[in-house]
């Protein structure tokens, strides 16, 4: 029974550990290459938005002066994600703009199969500069079918400056019941037979 015990246990360490990031390039430290890119480009602190706090080597931006699109995103980017079950989807998201005028806002819409999960908007500023706005961080949970699709889109509305980014785009696996299961009753046994040996 102790070797059953020690075997799942095991079996359910590897599969809760072995859960993989499914995003490639998703920390943009170098440049955008896993990433269908439209309006928007790889940065590192360009123009000057602050590194971000997860790796600050680098992020996908889309910076413009008196730039803007009212019908719709400005810049996009999107990947195929593998995942058929439970996942969690995280990042961090940037958002900022100088203008006097608030209407000229930014921001930042994360959509997973088309559907907005997560996002960031700011008015526009005319005391502020790109420093002077901060990152957020945001963590969901989502649904894979198989192929699916993780899609951002970059918003700006003609200010003085925009400044808009992502970094640190994440999708790991969420483990199934039945290992979060195993792993619950190996280290349950484990801990019982280390109990016994003690006595």
């Amino acid at each position: 029974m102790k070797k059953v015990l020690v075997v799942l246990a095991v079996l359910a360490l590897a599969t809760v550990a072995g859960a993989q990031e499914l995003v490639v390039n998703g920390t943009f430290n170098t440049d955008l290459s896993g990433w269908t890119a439209s309006g928007v480009s790889w940065s590192n602190g360009s123009f000057g938005i602050p590194a971000s706090p997860a790796s600050g080597h680098g992020e996908v931006a889309l910076v413009t002066s008196w730039g803007g699109d009212w019908g719709g995103p400005m810049g996009t980017i999107e990947q195929a994600i593998g995942l058929d079950g439970a996942g969690t989807l995280s990042g961090y998201l940037y958002a900022g703009a100088r203008a006097g005028d608030a209407w000229r806002n930014c921001g930042v819409n994360v959509l997973w199969n088309g559907q907005q999960v997560a996002t960031l908007w700011r008015n526009a500023d005319p005391n502020k500069w790109a420093s002077d706005f901060t990152w957020e961080p945001f963590s969901v949970e989502v649904t894979g079918t198989g192929v699916n699709t993780l899609k951002l889109e970059f918003h700006a509305h003609f200010a003085e400056w925009t400044w808009v980014a992502a970094d640190d785009l994440s999708v790991v696996p969420v483990p199934e019941p039945s290992s979060i299961l195993a792993l619950s009753t190996g280290l349950i046994g484990l801990a019982g037979f280390a109990i016994r040996r003690r006595k």
